[in-house]
């Protein structure tokens, strides 16, 4: 049987290697365990943990508070930008 190029290409979109961050965020224990054994990588590393919090964002079931403190401090820190620059 020959399958065609578009449901080869769509298989292919489909299946893709298992990474356990993926599984520890859907079961909800990604923050614990980064926080045991990848704490200095997550607080220096940038890029890992944009990463991180992406897969927390995608795969958890709950939010997860650290994110969303992350993501209103960045988001005051842009409006204090944005009144300083208006106020000129």
């Amino acid at each position: 049987m020959k399958f065609s190029e578009k449901y080869l290409e769509k298989v292919k979109s489909l299946v893709k290697p298992v990474n356990h961050f993926e599984t520890l965020a859907k079961d909800g224990f990604l923050n614990e365990y980064i926080n045991d054994f990848f704490y200095d990588k997550y607080k220096f590393d940038m890029k890992f943990r944009e990463e991180i919090m992406i897969l927390q964002q995608e795969y958890s079931n709950e939010p997860i508070e650290e994110i969303s403190k992350e993501y209103l401090a960045a988001l005051s820190n842009e409006l204090v930008n944005f009144i300083e620059k208006n106020e000129k």
